[in-house]
């Protein structure tokens, strides 16, 4: 077939989701023919010959206690077979790193309980030659096989289960085997559904090793959000949820992975940042540093103190820099992935074609870097630095193999300065990290998570062959929308830290879904309310914000912020009568608010009332004189009402602060209007160069306002007269 597989498989998975069976039916019979698989065919018939039977039944008015158990099992043995039809066309036919590692394995006639005895009679050996710490060049070999397999196999048995559970268990089997398996299960598990490898998952959960059991619950959530949809039809996954909400140390851990993993969608946001705003204006200020800094002391101790005053100096010339340095290191101190622009373009080494090797964490003596060590002047000799930097949760695994994997490449006054520069941020880091595992114990898992979450973010983001992978990271990560995230997590204060998180991070559709299930329950929360308003409002959904705005007004009467937002959904609903209502109710909670007496003057000018709107915008310049924006509507007031002088003083104040295109046209007005026809000719050509002599731009505002202009006097007769006077002066 022609068709694009995956395209034909998210179809499926839809069709199914949505309960539509029939449609599945008809796409996986056509499949199941065209891949001249008789057995798949006989299985896709007898089921829909089963589901027929059953609707006929319901139709014919017969009565059946067991009707959802039987519909529940034909659901569930159509995903099985869609499963099933979709992994054997791909292992015939797909090009994919996945199904071409499937092939190949399939070709050597291994499985998992051999390559298991090889492991473990390598394991034996080692121990004999007291090497069990070290991989072999044999042992590598067989982690590499070992990985794969468990990765691409189609189908485990139980006893294959139990093996693989044991494996995990050994505590004599070193800790970054085991997690390099927990990342093959995961990364299988999302490409090709597996109950028995989310049982293993599930299992290892309880792992004493926290790098094993947090990267296990990362693996679960990311894989209990992909088959949210079936999950009901497995009864050990619902019994295994249902423990999970029995343990709340478990759930403080899911809550925390979640937030992570919500987190992501900051890290291009933060590259970006990074890229586009930060670095440019750091190369732009390159010429001023030698000279407003002391280079060589700017990683000493003041500097790390803080208390070296040519460094506020030197960002007194970009205050917007400094903001955003401060901002990004607030961002790294929660854990957001700050280092995927830095470390992106360090991925080629040749470490990094070996897939397992994208999982495997950072330890010392992992053989890949024996000959970095092995080097004479050392980039990182120093042991204890080694050490922090292994154990420092501000690099994930992948960005700490790439940083050691490109010493070799620097030059040696590089080696030297970074080898300076990270012993005093490490000493920092180690301080700073020590010091909140003291205030919160769970700081360490959280440190572990983080750093595998942003291991996968290399993977399905910057592998070679990454697009091949459905990328998870391009999920919405609603957890709370998923139906496993309410069976497991039932209490409010969860959710309510999942909505709050998404809106400050300004994801506001779904902190909005967030706040509508915790209004479920508490429909009187005023706070909650408020949010939800907001959250609309963002989203330029001014009805339905207005709407909740009005709620929480009911519950909490003419509180100040409310008030002036019910104002604002009404101006922005073009009802400037009701948004004047209300901020008259603003104003007289909160007489001199400057926002509230400019609004009031805004709805004055929206209703015509310019003599009032006057009033308001005058109140506002008495109230704040450095305000010069508001002599623009001023301006705009008095040429209205015919205060010609007033408006002509309030033009030119504006041409000596910041004037724009449309201040020029009004003052050609005001000129025009007090018969000074030749300034403002001129004042008209400035407004027409500013618009790139575009004139269809000029009289689209002209035409506007020849109502005030013949209001103030202009005879409709002339104004034909300065447009073609204006034509010529332009031409010349």
């Amino acid at each position: 077939m022609s068709e694009n597989f995956q395209e034909l498989q998210k179809n499926v998975e839809l069709a199914l989701n949505q309960r539509r069976i029939k449609d599945a039916f008809k796409t996986l019979a056509s499949l199941a023919k065209n891949h001249h698989d008789g057995l798949l065919i006989d299985e896709i018939y007898n089921l829909e010959f089963t589901y027929k039977s059953m609707l006929k039944y319901t139709f014919d008015g017969v009565s059946d206690p067991e009707q959802q158990k039987v519909y529940n099992n034909i659901l569930k043995s159509c995903y099985n077979l869609s499963d099933e039809i979709f992994s054997a066309i791909n292992t015939t036919q797909s090009n994919g790193i996945f199904y071409e590692t499937r092939r190949m394995i399939n070709k050597q006639s291994t499985n998992i309980s051999s390559i298991l005895e090889e492991f473990y009679s390598e394991q034996i050996q080692l121990k004999i030659t007291d090497q069990a710490n070290i991989q072999t060049k044999q042992n590598h070999e067989a982690i590499f096989k070992l990985f794969n397999c468990l990765w691409v196999c189609a189908k485990i048995t139980s006893e294959d289960q139990e093996k693989i559970q044991a494996l995990l268990n050994d505590k004599e089997i070193h800790y970054s085997i085991k997690c390099i398996l927990i990342s093959a299960l995961t990364i299988s598990v999302l490409q090709e559904f597996s109950e028995e490898k989310i049982i293993i998952l599930f299992n290892s959960i309880s792992n004493e090793e926290l790098t094993i059991n947090q990267r296990a619950i990362t693996g679960l959530l990311l894989t209990l959000y992909k088959y949210d949809n079936r999950l009901f039809l497995y009864p050990e996954i619902n019994a295994r949820l249902s423990l999970l909400q029995e343990n709340p140390k478990v759930n403080r851990n899911i809550l925390t992975i979640i937030i992570q993993l919500i987190r992501t969608r900051e890290t291009e946001k933060i590259s970006s940042k990074l890229n586009d705003e930060i670095l440019p204006e750091v190369v732009k200020m390159q010429p001023n540093l030698r000279n407003k800094l002391d280079l060589e002391n700017l990683l000493g101790d003041k500097f790390m103190e803080g208390e070296n005053p040519e460094w506020e100096d030197f960002f007194k010339d970009s205050p917007e820099l400094m903001n955003k340095l401060e901002e990004l290191t607030e961002l790294q101190m929660e854990g957001a992935d700050v280092f995927l622009s830095t470390f992106k373009m360090l991925k080629h080494f040749s470490f990094f074609n070996t897939l397992q090797n994208w999982f495997v964490p950072f330890y010392l003596e992992n053989p890949e870097l024996k000959s970095i060590f092995d080097q004479d002047n050392l980039l990182f000799s120093n042991s204890s630095v080694q050490k922090s930097l292994a154990n420092s949760g501000f690099l994930c695994n992948s960005d700490k193999y790439s940083l050691f994997l490109s010493i070799p490449h620097m030059p040696q006054f590089q080696k030297e300065m970074m080898g300076n520069m990270f012993k005093q941020q490490l000493e920092q880091m180690d301080e700073i990290e020590n010091s909140e595992k003291m205030i919160t114990p769970e700081k360490k898992e959280s440190i572990i998570s983080n750093r595998y979450i942003q291991d996968l973010y290399r993977f399905y983001k910057l592998h070679p062959q990454h697009i091949q992978f459905e990328d998870i990271f391009n999920w919405k990560m609603d957890f709370h929308n998923k139906t496993f995230f309410q069976q497991t997590i039932s209490d409010d204060n969860s959710l309510r830290q999942i909505s709050e998180f998404f809106f400050k991070k300004g994801y506001f559709t779904e902190a909005m879904e967030a706040f509508e299930i915790i209004l479920q329950k508490k429909q009187d929360n005023v706070e909650i309310i408020q949010k939800l308003a907001y959250c609309h409002q963002q989203n330029k959904e001014y009805n339905i914000a207005l709407n909740w705005y009005l709620k929480a007004d009911i519950l909490k009467p003419e509180q100040i912020w409310t008030t002036k937002k019910i104002a604002l959904m009404y101006k922005h609903l073009k009802k400037p009568e009701k948004a004047l209502e209300y901020y008259s109710i603003a104003e007289r909670i909160k007489p001199e608010d400057l926002y509230t007496q400019a609004s009031i003057g805004h709805c004055h000018l929206d209703l015509k009332n310019y003599h009032e709107a006057l009033k308001y915008y005058f109140k506002v310049e008495y109230l704040d004189e450095s305000n010069t924006n508001v002599w623009r509507p001023i301006a705009w007031c008095s040429f209205v009402i015919g205060k010609l002088d007033q408006a002509e003083k309030y033009y030119h104040k504006l041409l000596v602060s910041s004037s724009n295109k449309h201040d020029l046209i009004n003052i050609a007005h005001v000129l025009w209007c007090k018969n000074n026809r030749r300034e403002a000719l001129k004042f008209y050509q400035k407004a027409i160069v500013q618009m790139h002599n575009n004139f269809d731009v000029f009289f689209e505002v002209f035409n506007e306002d020849i109502p005030y202009l013949t209001q103030n006097g202009i005879n409709k007769d002339d104004i034909p007269f300065i447009i073609d006077q204006l034509k010529y002066n332009i031409e010349e």
